[in-house]
């Protein structure tokens, strides 16, 4: 499959908030797979079918939240610099750059599973919250991609992680939690972990920064991307690999090695994958009922 050429992917500024302090280690002891977890605080999510593959695109940028060149907000996440204007520089129009929030995708298929127990809901260590998660999907360039996490993030530097698991709490838009590039939504599960990659049966690296949210559907019935929840009555589960990982002094910027080159020759440096297809979870009565 042929991709459209892309310019310069937007980096840290996207990241900034994915991003953590804490060191390799710091998470929740390894704990063993199993298909659900019960007691206090667990819940169990699996998703299999349907899903996109997110590629590097430009971000719309909603009024609301950046403003207008008159009166622009938000500038420390975006700064003036990295904006586009229509051309009679009334309006922002999108990112100048290139983010993993955008309408670039790529239909695939995958298989998510998650079980996490949320032990804390602060910030914290030692580490108390646990998770075990496993994901195998397609790429559109037809490799096969798993991704393994048993460890969480306990702490987080630009905004609360939850104590690494977080249960029923909004996200993104003008939270504060997470980037503005995503719509402000419930979230019912999210995690902030620590993995393992794999493409095509080996193991190309660990330490990974790994984000789900398992949430109010974004996007609509074409998986296009707005400014508001599109589908607040059904779910999507979103698995991030940022452009950052773990290491004995921090964190450190580190693009994925996805293995997947665009049509300028770049390899895409994060992965952003979206399940659709027979989401069930189980442990949260909050959870919308299909």
């Amino acid at each position: 499959m042929t991709l459209e050429a892309k310019p310069k992917f937007i980096g840290r500024t996207t990241f900034a908030a994915l991003s953590t302090a804490v060191l390799l280690g710091s998470g929740a002891a390894a704990v063993a797979q199993q298909s659900e977890w019960t007691g206090p605080g667990a819940m169990n999510i699996s998703a299999e079918g349907p899903a996109i593959w997110q590629l590097p695109g430009k971000r719309a940028l909603d009024p609301k939240l950046f403003g207008t060149p008159d009166a622009p907000l938000a500038t420390q996440v975006l700064p003036l610099a990295a904006r586009e204007t229509n051309a009679d520089g009334t309006a922002f129009t999108t990112t100048r750059e290139m983010t993993p929030f955008s309408n670039n995708i790529r239909e695939i298929t995958g298989n998510f599973s998650m079980s996490v127990r949320d032990n804390a809901a602060r910030d914290g260590l030692p580490a108390k919250d646990e998770v075990a998660l496993e994901s195998t999907f397609m790429g559109p360039g037809g490799k096969e991609y798993r991704v393994v996490v048993d460890r969480v993030i306990p702490k987080g530097p630009d905004h609360p992680f939850f104590g690494g698991v977080g249960t029923n709490v909004l996200m993104h838009g003008s939270t504060g939690i997470g980037t503005p590039f995503v719509v402000r939504e419930m979230s019912y599960a999210v995690l902030w972990g620590i993995g393992d990659l794999y493409v095509d049966g080996e193991k190309v690296d660990g330490g990974r920064v790994v984000h789900v949210m398992v949430s109010e559907r974004t996007r609509d019935e074409n998986y296009q991307l707005g400014f508001e929840v599109a589908q607040p009555d059904e779910l999507e589960v979103h698995l991030m690999l940022p452009n950052t990982k773990v290491s004995p002094t921090g964190p450190v910027t580190s693009p994925v090695p996805t293995a997947m080159v665009l049509a300028n020759g770049d390899e895409q440096p994060f992965i952003h994958v979206n399940f659709y297809g027979n989401i069930n979870v189980t442990g949260n009565h909050l959870v919308p009922k299909g």
